[in-house]
């Protein structure tokens, strides 16, 4: 199974979404369980190899036993070639099981429900192949592959504004992503250009990252040894695409409204998934690859991630939408990601990691719990609430588990990731430390004034929320909602509580990532 666990994972939910449209869509008890089924033997999947890959770590053997290379189109450097490290190993086991849960939690769709799961297992596949490829081509095209289910997946299950909102996806990622492969091929070219005679062209991202000798001259030639001009233009290239799905403050107002009209279960998975593949990029392409690029880029980007934390932050503050207060709220906590990315010191992208694991399952649980209370009165605004906690006690506790998680309580997952990963900025730049650890006092005003608007005070005395609450139609949590967030909440007393398994798995891909930027940049 070690040989080919890594294909398993990506292409089983393909295989499910391709049963589920062979099913009778008349029988959506059976298309439940089929889809169901199919993403619980990919967390299993997943929970072998970490354990498989956390034996190897332990007893230092080499990883390279998980790796799988086939031959596509050598000839322009095409191959099918997979790997894992585990940075990429815990995003992985993250997509999966965010995969499970959301679909768990969409128990209640009708609306064309098998082309929904398909859909669904169809877009899990994707992000999974982004976090396992190790060849920039088929990196491209599990890439685009995410956007073909989310576009569905919006436009047709969404709100009202729906199609204004998967268009407005679709135009954001597709200009990124074409200036990815223009990126992807230049790439190709002047590795070719700068290596010489008797090496091939290649797309490889570990040869690209570690180089490969010239047998003609016996030189060692990577990505990092492109003039400084060159990898300056490949950096942005690349970045374009990165920096819209993250999203980073110019280029995310198709966040909110996207997330805001997807249905919960896929806002969830949107938000706790595919937007860790914008962050990823920059750590397993942008970074390693274009060095030079990076010392001359990384203090612009790194103020682009406060402008971010600050920016989103106060608009969280003054939205009325409970999953558009979500939204900006995720933005916001995606920069605090970033700016311990490019502190570029051990704690920073270790917490940063850590952070988007964390980021992950906290704004997963906060969207569903919002989806639950949505499907119950009809709105999601913030004025019509109130006073629903003697209500639903229960599902109050659980939201307010979850808020606490996002506003970083120590105890809770959150905490460990934020206190890394501002520990690494404060370690490179102190202004830019502060004002990222600033975004405390607004993110604690949004959050309490989120849960507080929802469940406590005295609550309007008409609308839809009153109205619902009068009749008796204000239900608690339901044991299917809460099975399916319970893996949710566990995790986020775990890794509060226990984060030293997933920083020990961090530890050394990080230092093998920060590597090619030289020792000036290992503080």
């Amino acid at each position: 199974m070690q040989s080919y666990i890594l294909s398993l994972l990506i292409f089983l939910p393909l295989l499910g979404g391709a049963v589920v449209l062979c099913l009778p869509k008349a029988n959506q008890a059976l298309i439940r369980w089929v889809a169901l089924a199919f993403a619980g033997i990919n967390v299993i999947f997943s929970f072998i190899l970490a354990l498989l890959y956390s034996q190897a770590t332990v007893s230092n053997f080499s990883h390279s036993s998980f790796q799988e290379r086939l031959p596509w189109i050598p000839s322009i450097g095409i191959n099918y070639t997979l790997d894992v490290d585990g940075i990429s190993l815990l995003l992985v086991v993250l997509t999966s099981l965010l995969g499970l849960v959301c679909m768990a939690a969409s128990y209640r769709q009708q609306k064309r429900f098998k082309n929904y799961m398909a859909f669904m297992l169809l877009l899990q596949s994707g992000i999974l192949g982004v976090f396992l490829s190790a060849n920039l081509f088929l990196f491209y095209i599990f890439w685009e592959l995410m956007l073909i289910p989310a576009y569905f997946l919006v436009g047709t299950w969404g709100g009202e504004r729906r199609i204004y909102a998967a268009f407005k996806f679709v135009l954001y990622t597709s200009v990124g992503s074409l200036l990815m492969l223009a990126g992807i091929i230049a790439v190709g070219y002047f590795y070719t250009r700068t290596a010489g005679a008797g090496c091939l062209f290649t797309l490889d991202i570990g040869t690209l990252t570690n180089g490969l000798t010239n047998p003609n001259t016996g030189a060692v030639t990577c990505a990092a040894h492109f003039d400084s001009t060159t990898q300056l233009w490949l950096f942005l290239a690349f970045a374009a695409a990165f920096a819209v799905k993250i999203p980073f403050v110019p280029f995310h107002s198709w966040l909110p409204d996207t997330y805001s009209e997807a249905p919960a279960p896929v806002t969830a998975i949107l938000a706790g998934a595919m937007s860790k593949t914008g962050a990823y990029g920059f750590l397993r392409i942008c970074i390693p690859l274009f060095p030079l690029a990076v010392q001359t880029l990384a203090p612009f980007f790194s103020i682009l991630a406060v402008v971010g934390i600050l920016y989103c932050a106060v608009l969280a503050l003054v939205q009325t939408d409970l999953k558009r207060i979500l939204a900006y709220s995720s933005i916001s906590h995606l920069g605090v990601v970033m700016l311990g990315m490019f502190a570029f010191n051990a704690q920073g992208v270790e917490g940063s990691v850590l952070q988007m694991v964390n980021h992950g399952i906290t704004t997963a649980a906060l969207f569903l719990i919002a989806g639950y209370i949505e499907e119950r009165v009809g709105t999601r605004n913030i004025a019509d609430f109130g006073g629903i906690a003697t209500r639903v006690p229960i599902m109050a506790t659980v939201l307010l588990i979850a808020a606490l998680s996002s506003l970083g309580l120590p105890g809770l997952n959150s905490f460990a990731g934020e206190f890394l990963s501002l520990l690494g900025a404060f370690r490179s730049n102190v202004t830019l430390g502060v004002l990222g650890t600033a975004v405390v006092v607004p993110a604690a005003w949004y959050m309490l004034r989120f849960f507080q608007g929802v469940m406590t005070g005295p609550g309007p005395a008409l609308g839809p929320v009153a109205q619902v609450t009068r009749r008796g139609g204000l239900a608690d949590i339901r044991m299917g909602e809460f099975l399916a967030i319970l893996p949710l909440l566990a995790l986020i007393f775990y890794i509060g509580l226990q984060p030293a398994p997933l920083t020990f798995l961090l530890h050394q891909p990080v230092l093998n990532t920060m590597q090619n930027l030289g020792n000036a940049f290992i503080k």
